[in-house]
């Protein structure tokens, strides 16, 4: 039977100079997305949109789109919610697909002058865009994104087919005045799994602030009586507000069988979040109940846009410029695609 994946393969760039390069991909396609000009005094703004307004607020802006690669493009262009990546940082959300935190319909407040545009190789074009702030907007950081996404090419290998899906994207914050109140709620941790040298552990985090939030800490490791047996550093990249997401983190450490009990804790804008007593098992070597992997065949199709850059060190808005390096996350798909469909393949047989 042919089956078709659907895989978006994208690299990020933390381009924050104005003027610099993007990077090729698949040695002829290469195409980005930027800011046209920045604001004075906020070099940030070469390479995201970031703007202070007020509910019912209008503003024109520009965005430039160019073709650094070596063939003539035709590109959509849209507008997406941000959103938290898995992993957390900061993403945007599918064409068509409302984000769940405070930045759901964020989209809908950019309007492009145009939704498709025609480039040769080395052209660039200037699109203009509104952003209209609605009356009733809440206080706070929220984020959408300009996205421009070039036709699927079509690879594989006989009887499966991968189509691949190139989209590059640049950040648009809005910051609501209004009282920002940061808040993180540790939501869960398990121990996901471990070798001889290491353990890789799973925290669930919600930021249920209205601004963006970043932070660190660690994760205790307690014995049944309470005793202390290690400590692994943590380190939460930028969680939007109102999403909800997990981030991993691995530790020199190899938990022998047995009952144990963890606790999380971050700090992020000078307050504190913590999670105390969760308890995990330990036999044969491997975590009885925890954070297991999907099985076999269920992982879901990567979008382009589940990839992309961090929040700066403040935690401030995303760096959103995105560029395509198609040829080495393509050999990675297929790669994964193909063992995935062998061992289904070995199933149905069996």
């Amino acid at each position: 039977m042919h089956r078709k994946l659907l895989v978006a393969l994208l690299g990020v760039s933390l381009a924050v100079l104005a003027g610099s390069r993007i990077a090729r991909a698949d040695g002829d396609v290469s195409f980005g997305i930027r800011p046209v000009k920045a604001l004075e005094g906020r070099t940030e703004t070469f390479s995201y949109f970031s703007r202070e307004l007020a509910p019912g607020a209008v503003l024109n802006d520009e965005a430039l789109v160019l073709n650094d690669g070596d063939v003539p493009l035709a590109l959509t262009l849209y507008a997406a919610d941000g959103v938290t990546a898995q992993n957390a940082g900061t993403a945007f959300a599918s064409k068509g697909v409302e984000s769940t935190g405070a930045s759901r319909g964020v989209s809908l407040w950019l309007s492009l002058s145009v939704t498709e545009i025609a480039l040769k190789p080395g052209e660039e074009r200037v699109v203009p865009f509104t952003i209209t702030v609605p009356p009733n907007a809440s206080p706070g950081h929220h984020v959408a994104g300009l996205v421009v996404e070039a036709p699927p090419t079509e690879g594989g290998d006989g009887q499966f087919a991968v189509n691949v899906v190139r989209r590059v994207g640049v950040a648009v914050v809005i910051d609501v005045p209004g009282p920002h109140v940061a808040g993180l709620e540790i939501t869960g941790a398990c121990l996901r799994e471990q070798d001889d040298h290491s353990a890789t552990f799973v925290v669930a985090v919600h930021n249920t602030g209205d601004i963006f939030v970043k932070g660190e800490g660690s994760l205790p490791i307690r014995n049944s009586d309470g005793g202390q047996l290690a400590s692994v550093p943590l380190e939460m990249d930028t969680v939007l507000p109102g999403d909800a997401t997990t981030f991993q983190t691995s530790g020199p450490v190899r938990l022998p069988d047995g009952d144990y009990l963890l606790n999380a804790v971050l700090n992020y804008e000078g307050k504190t979040a913590s999670l105390d007593g969760v308890r995990i098992k330990v036999r044969d070597g491997q975590p009885v109940v925890g954070c297991e992997p999907p099985e076999d065949g269920a992982f879901p199709p990567t979008d382009t846009t589940d990839i992309a850059p961090t929040l700066a060190e403040h935690g401030g808005p995303p760096i959103g410029r995105y560029v395509v390096y198609g040829a080495p996350f393509l050999a990675l798909a297929l790669a994964l695609f193909l063992t995935v469909a062998r061992r289904v393949r070995r199933r149905t047989r069996a």
